[in-house]
């Protein structure tokens, strides 16, 4: 028993020697409208804010988590990620007022080193918990998947890094109204962060 106590302890310290804590985060704001011949049919805009906390394990693989929230206000289905019709007695949506606390672990890849850039790639899951304003019931999301993207290092400390793309599965459920969707594109999925090391 001793011996199995102390071999842990050696990995834990020869795990640690290696390893570097950094922070960092995303934020990131899309507005948009739909018209049809001149006219107005949907508005929306979204911010979110990811502050994120990681763990160097080695030259290849990094854990981290990722804890915030993201607002969005609208109206008109094109800007609806959620069927909200069900939640409303006359069936009738004037305005959405959404906010969402995001939790988001992962584990990070990185496959290429070249000079200042790596080349990685997250992979994890995304748990949303949903408020509607006007809507009785919250809601619950759901997000597997993974999302490439490339770091490039302004000094030995601070990173820039965008995610480029996204192939994963979403699930969500407001009430009785449920979604499901795949997932593989790359022009709706570009987010730029900055990252600094301990």
């Amino acid at each position: 028993m001793k011996k199995m106590i102390l071999a842990a302890l050696v990995a834990v310290a020869s795990l640690s020697a290696n390893a570097q804590v950094w922070v960092g985060g995303e934020v990131g704001f899309s507005a948009g409208k739909t018209t049809f011949d001149g006219n107005k049919q949907g508005t929306g805009s979204n911010f979110s804010f990811l502050p994120e906390i990681g763990y160097t394990l080695n030259d290849k693989f990094d854990i981290a988590v990722g804890i915030g929230f993201t607002h969005f206000n609208g109206n008109g289905d094109d800007y609806l990620d959620f069927n909200y019709k069900d939640s409303y007695s006359d069936g009738y949506i004037p305005y959405i007022n959404k906010n969402a606390f995001i939790l988001n672990p992962y584990v990070r890849y990185k496959f290429i080193n070249a000079g200042d850039f790596t080349f990685f790639v997250d992979g994890g899951f995304a748990y949303k918990y949903i408020h509607i304003s006007g809507v009785e019931d919250n809601g619950n999301a759901w997000e597997l998947g993974f999302k490439p993207g490339i770091a490039y290092g302004i000094s030995d400390k601070v990173s820039l890094v965008a995610h480029v793309g996204k192939l994963g599965y979403d699930f969500g459920k407001v009430g009785k109204t449920k979604t499901n969707e795949f997932s593989l594109g790359i022009a709706n999925n570009i987010s730029f962060g900055a990252y600094v090391s301990f």
